[in-house]
């Protein structure tokens, strides 16, 4: 993954992805926030599912794929609980960005316990 931070010590994005409820992917502060994952190969996403810390959360996501070609737009609650939305593509896809805005913390700062794609 490829991160709007490119912080890879105890707040790196790695951890978004180790499935450990205790670590998480803490960004700067600032907009333009954004994950870009390349996936093993080429795949129709299904569903997304996020979890934030309160307070450090977005109130809007956008999913794009190869090319900037929008997918979906969703608007997550400011929780710390796991929250999952519907993608609906119907084209395999590879690289995917998920673009944050409406970013709650006043210095746009984000913390993202998980993220997960799902598609076949």
């Amino acid at each position: 993954a490829v991160v709007s931070t490119q912080s890879t010590g105890e707040n790196g994005r790695k951890f978004m992805f180790d499935g450990c409820p205790d670590t998480a992917w803490s960004s700067d502060g600032g907009k333009g926030q954004h994950v870009t994952v390349q996936l093993e190969r080429p795949a129709v996403i299904t569903r997304v599912r996020i979890q934030f810390q309160g307070g450090f959360s977005a109130r809007q996501c956008i999913l794009t794929s190869d090319g900037d070609r929008p997918l979906a737009e969703f608007f997550p609650a400011d929780s710390n609980v796991v929250q999952e939305f519907p993608v609906t593509v119907e084209t395999p896809c590879q690289t995917l960005t998920l673009s944050f805005g409406q970013l709650a913390d006043f210095y746009g700062r984000l913390i993202v316990y998980s993220l997960e794609l799902f598609g076949e």
